[in-house]
């Protein structure tokens, strides 16, 4: 089964208006078979299959699912507050 590693690239990302400068990452994914980087030293995550990867995936996804969730119901919240404060 093939196997694949993960990189993270960084870039500095444009002005953010407060006079910060931010940062923009991107992942990449890549067969070791074809991989001709450096992955025991570059590689975020390295010699992964295809299960660890669909793995990854599903946890990433739960949690953005879950900080999807609390930002609704923390909007859900404030709404309802506002709503008592109305005359």
């Amino acid at each position: 089964m093939e196997t694949y590693n993960i990189y993270m690239d960084e870039a500095p990302a444009t002005d953010d208006g407060a006079g910060e400068e931010g940062w923009d990452v991107e992942f990449r994914v890549v067969g070791q078979s074809i991989d001709d980087g450096d992955p025991e030293n570059n590689a975020v995550l390295a010699g992964l299959d295809l299960v660890d990867l669909i793995n990854l995936r599903d946890a990433l996804q739960q949690e953005i699912d879950n900080f999807a969730l609390s930002a609704l119901e923390a909007q859900a919240l404030i709404g309802e507050q506002g709503d008592d404060m109305a005359p």
